[in-house]
């Protein structure tokens, strides 16, 4: 009971410190939908938050779930928990399902930030910190996705949740939340990761005691079991086991698995149009190597692994499509940076820096110059 009452504690803590730039976040991005014109909220619904209000649409009031222009299935790649879960409340509130979509989001984006800055607090016993990372948190140049009807809000919860459950090394909740996270998004499956490091460190302190090496292997298979249940529901539905992912790849979507991100740069510069695209990415990708470096001196080894596979998946998306959501979703980044930024003098010009690639970055997405 003392337990569940400071994990209480530490949320209401973290609600309070993301409160200001979760608010800020949102007046920016609402700014940039104000500019582009055609209602306040009109332009949150471009690129993909219109497909999510599809399968949830589908999934509340019994319609096609996972079909597009393109057929059934055509929608298989928008991993389902986002939907289902609003889908659920629709069921429930009777609210209408594009409200609920928002309201979702909206709140677990501010629950991810609290999480983030308990996560830091844990790690680093430093309020300043914590208090830091929870504004990376919401403002980081990718951040816009929090804002929209995406999965990110619900992905960053869960990937927090998993890294609280295996650094306290609660195998009920990580092996939970790690089925979840598995079916949250395509890369979900890239928590077994430090769930794997994190169980190979439990295994050593005990001696390598049965009991200890079944939950650590528990906890790493969780998030491709989550992952294999999806992946076995569309065998059974569409006859392919690997469609999600055969259409990430295909060329309406993600193009491919990676592009080299130098001939990604190469292709921008001789593209018209495209200078801001290439500038936003590069200095995004330039905060994330700074980042990951810090990372690596700073925190434990199973964030630096998790960082650096999803840094590489997000610089080598074709065009960048992906980068500035991915590199925003970094939770040990938004911890490491803040622990090794300490001067007042650096880090409030870094914040400045990180609201206008935030405004930038959004209004690139929100007028369709680039993927988001």
């Amino acid at each position: 009971m003392k337990t569940l009452s400071g994990a209480c504690a530490e949320l209401r803590d973290g609600l309070r410190a993301t409160l200001l730039p979760w608010l800020l976040a949102h007046v920016i991005v609402l700014a940039v939908c104000r500019r582009i014109g055609g209602g306040l909220f009109s332009p949150l619904f471009a690129w993909d938050t219109h497909w999510y209000l599809a399968e949830a649409n589908g999934m509340a009031h019994g319609g096609n779930v996972f079909a597009d222009f393109t057929g059934p299935g055509g929608l298989a790649h928008f991993f389902p928990l986002t939907s289902l879960c609003v889908a659920g409340l629709a069921l429930v509130t009777r609210l209408p399902v594009t409200f609920l979509l928002f309201a979702f989001c909206w709140i677990l984006a501010w629950v991810f930030g609290a999480l983030v800055h308990m996560i830091a607090m844990r790690e680093t016993r430093d309020r300043m910190t914590a208090s830091r990372a929870a504004w990376l948190s919401q403002i980081a140049p990718g951040a816009f996705a929090l804002v929209m009807g995406y999965t990110e809000p619900l992905a960053g919860v869960l990937a927090a949740l998993y890294f609280l459950a295996i650094r306290r090394q609660r195998t009920g909740w990580a092996f939970a939340v790690g089925l979840l996270a598995g079916i949250s998004r395509p890369t979900g499956i890239v928590l077994a990761l430090p769930g794997l490091f994190e169980a190979i460190r439990a295994a050593h302190r005990a001696r390598w005691a049965p009991r200890v090496i079944i939950a650590g292997l528990a906890q790493t298979a969780s998030p491709a079991l989550g992952l294999f249940t999806y992946l076995a529901y569309c065998q059974w539905h569409f006859g392919d086991w690997i469609l999600p992912y055969a259409q990430q790849v295909s060329s309406g979507n993600r193009g491919a698995v990676t592009q080299n991100p130098f001939a990604t740069i190469q292709t921008l510069m001789n593209t018209p149009n495209s200078t801001s695209i290439l500038l936003t990415s590069l200095a995004g990708a330039a905060i994330g190597i700074f980042a990951l470096t810090a990372c690596w001196g700073l925190l434990p080894g199973s964030f630096t692994a998790w960082s650096a596979v999803m840094f590489i998946l997000g610089i080598t998306s074709p065009l960048f499509t992906s980068e500035p959501r991915y590199l925003a979703a970094i939770i040990p980044f938004c911890i490491a940076l803040p622990e090794l930024i300490r001067s007042r003098w650096v880090w409030i010009p870094f914040v400045v820096a990180n609201l206008a690639l935030l405004y930038s970055v959004t209004w690139l997405a929100l007028t369709y110059r680039q993927i988001a």
